[in-house]
């Protein structure tokens, strides 16, 4: 197979050109060494019946007319309105309509409609709601509203209307001077560096930056502003080319929070795209991109030689690097102000003298290796355990110290493979971390970055993938094994191991309130609860789940316990204390367990008359009082209960059931009872036993009876002779 086929070659050898390789104009390798990434193959987001909404035409429009009302209200003065769709300001995962504010009709807005079960980034919608962010687009308010055509709530966003359009338009309109379009790009560094810095001043990253995510804020084209991020994971819409290298790698759910450098790069590259006078990576797939970012430089993959200028050449260069050269805000700012920026040293990037060939193609960097063998897993497991791996790091790069770790760890895994669940797929993912250890940690067929491990499992949950496959990653360490090998952990490490701790301990634990449920939430704040009784609620918080669950009761089956394992573990991760002890008893279905915990959320979020919801658990209760022993206190209880039917309040329900005087009298009540039947009991077997055939009373009664009978026999005989005679 042409993948297994391990060589290390001299780099005098001749090997495919690197360009016609990434076109993929060379030799086809065989089906086994296709680049395929795994952790990409998921349904297709656009399949969901969000994307209906916007379907093109005038036909479709008169469709949603009919069958959706002709606005929705939010927050009470946010009118929007579904029969008039903005496209030109659609997310990937969302969808744009115009929306008006009533009290304000003057103000131009548009409602985005985000995809249900989609995770969002709730910690910065908080944050920004209502603030003035310069460079960025303003959110203007946001909440749920009723999307009829889909059957449930949304979560609506209110942004400011940009007026010019997006920019990246203008660079395809081939009327409009390249002097101009050279005065939009000097512009988009400018509101780069203002709108990065006001995202810093609240600890925030935007993670989102694109061309066709860059708007005009005023009809003059004379301002430019950051389109919004909040819709989606952080990265989860980027193009590979827009990511740096490392994120790129990971998952699309799975490429983290990431930092300002992230933000600065995903500047670099949109101002790299749009100088180009040509596409510099049109038609390649992102393999290919990722590979030659990898072997030559970002900078060299997306910069090509058909540029509009050349004048921003060494800001973008600065922004590409794919090292700790990278520009940082303070750079970017003395260039726009024409100071020199001075050139940071050159860090020396690990490179072999010889190649490996895997996967048909020829590698000299361990980062394009250890991409290519997360993808053909069996192969690389081949040329771990033959030792070609360590003997290439040993012979090719020179570090002995790193090929002699390597082959400790392959031996240890050769003498516990026994007893080691999945040891083929720990080694491998092992010795990937070690040969890229700032890359994402790589398990089976999927990939996060550190900072990734969160919306990666709420997608994989979305598109209805394996969420054992991340489970298992945790459970086996890797996480801790990446920090331990990666430089990029320094300064977050203690933090960031225990959170992931705190993760394997829910991972470990059962019933609702843990397991792989309690994670989900855990690290998605922004993940609505995905319970089948309130899912289409769209829950975020704990104050919507009590109003929730009590509007649902008519439609539930209230057979069932209003506490399943999603509403469980969305409990424990949104409460802000530890309630472990509300959860212990909820797996075996007591109604009275279930109570308890619903009476603490209510006094908590203080959500107010529950009646539906108080309807639910008198069902799962049954019998209220069937815990009382005495036939008129359980009489009362439920004369009391049925009076106030109309009260919404559980913790008088609760009191009723749990009346501590009532119930320490019923129980003595009840023991005294006992005694007394047993007393009774111990009395009539006395009885039985004293009155039996086989007692000692019959027996005297028996003997007594015998000798009154042969006295009556003796005595008619005598008789019977004395007549005789």
């Amino acid at each position: 197979m042409a993948d297994t086929s391990i060589e290390l070659e001299t780099t005098a050898k001749s090997e495919p050109d690197f360009d016609s390789k990434l076109s993929g104009t060379a030799e086809t390798p065989n089906s086994d060494s296709i680049l395929e990434i795994e952790s990409e193959a998921q349904p297709p987001l656009e399949e969901h019946p969000l994307s209906t909404l916007t379907k093109e035409g005038p036909e479709a429009e008169v469709e949603i007319l009919l069958d959706t009302p002709l606005l929705y209200t939010l927050n009470n003065h946010y009118n929007i309105y579904p029969g008039r769709p903005l496209p030109e300001f659609n997310s990937p995962s969302a969808q744009a309509f115009e929306a008006e504010d009533d009290t304000q009709p003057e103000n131009k807005l548009f409602g985005l409609i985000c995809l249900p079960g989609m995770p969002v980034r709730w910690d910065e919608i908080s944050k920004i709601s209502g603030q003035l962010l310069l460079g960025n687009m303003s959110l203007v308010s946001y909440g749920n509203i009723d999307w009829a055509s889909l059957g449930q709530k949304c979560l609506a966003l209110i942004f400011e209307r940009p007026l010019g359009g997006k920019v990246d338009i203008l660079f395809k309109d081939p009327q409009i001077p390249e002097r101009k379009k050279v005065e939009v790009l000097q512009l988009i560094i400018k509101t780069g560096v203002t709108a990065l810095h006001n995202l810093q001043l609240h600890n925030l990253t935007n993670r989102n930056i694109r061309p066709d995510n860059l708007y005009f804020l005023d009809a003059k084209k004379e301002e430019i502003i950051f389109g919004e991020f909040v819709s989606s994971p952080p990265g989860f819409e980027q193009p590979v080319a827009f990511e740096p290298i490392e994120r790129g790698m990971a998952g699309k759910g799975g490429r983290g929070l990431g930092t300002l450098e992230d933000d600065i790069y995903g500047l670099g590259a949109t101002l790299a795209h749009l100088l180009q006078r040509q596409g510099r990576i049109r038609g390649k797939t992102d393999e290919q991109i990722l590979l030659e970012k990898i072997t030559t430089s970002s900078y060299q993959t997306l910069v090509g030689k058909r540029i509009l200028t050349s004048a921003l050449l060494v800001p973008i260069r600065g922004m590409l690097s794919d090292n700790d050269q990278r520009w940082g805000l303070n750079e970017l700012d003395m260039w726009l102000r024409d100071e020199r920026v001075v050139r940071r040293e050159n860090i020396i990037v690990k490179k072999s003298v010889v190649s490996i060939n895997f996967g048909n193609f020829y590698h000299k960097h361990p980062r394009s290796l250890a991409q290519l063998m997360s993808v053909h897993r069996k192969s690389a497991l081949v040329l771990i355990k033959n030792g070609a791996i360590a003997r290439w790091f040993s012979e090719g790069i020179g570090d002995k110290d790193l090929a002699a770790t390597i082959n400790s760890i392959v031996e240890n895994a050769r003498k516990t493979s026994a007893t080691t669940p999945l040891p083929d797929d720990q080694l491998l993912s092992q010795i990937l971390i070690l040969m890229d250890p700032e890359g994402p940690i790589r398990y089976k067929n999927i990939s996060y970055m550190h900072d990734g491990f969160g919306p990666a499992l709420a997608i994989e949950a979305l598109t209805k993938g394996d969420l054992n496959t991340y489970a298992e990653s945790v459970i086996h360490g890797l996480p801790n094994i990446w920090y331990q090998a990666s430089a990029e952990a320094e300064g977050s490490i203690f933090t960031e191991l225990e959170y992931y701790a705190a993760i394997s301990r829910h991972l470990q634990k059962t019933g609702p309130g843990f397991g792989i449920e309690r994670c989900l939430y855990e690290t998605n704040k922004g993940y609505a609860c995905q319970s089948p009784i309130i899912a289409k609620e769209n829950v975020f918080t704990l104050d919507q789940l009590l109003p929730a669950l009590n509007a649902v009761e008519v439609f539930e089956n209230t057979e069932e316990s209003p506490i399943d394992q999603h509403i469980g573990a969305f409990i424990a991760a949104r409460s802000q204390e530890n309630i472990d002890g509300f959860l212990t008893n909820l797996d075996t279905a007591q109604a009275l367990s279930v109570l308890r915990l619903l009476v603490y959320l209510q006094r908590k979020t203080k959500a107010g008359q529950l009646i539906n919801l108080k309807k639910w658990i008198v069902g799962q209760i049954g019998p209220l009082s069937s815990h009382y022993h005495n036939l008129a206190k359980r009489k009362e209880i439920e004369a009391e209960i049925t009076n106030n039917a109309d009260s919404g309040d559980l913790s008088a329900l609760l009191s009723v059931l749990q009346d501590p005087v009532a119930k320490q009298k019923d129980d003595a009540d009840f023991l005294e009872a006992v005694q007394e039947f047993d007393a009774i009991k111990k009395e009539l077997g006395n009885i039985e036993k004293n009155t039996g055939p086989e007692s000692l009373l019959a027996d005297q009664s028996s003997k007594r009876a015998a000798a009154i009978i042969s006295a009556l026999i003796m005595i008619f005989i005598v008789l019977m002779i004395f007549l005789a005679a």
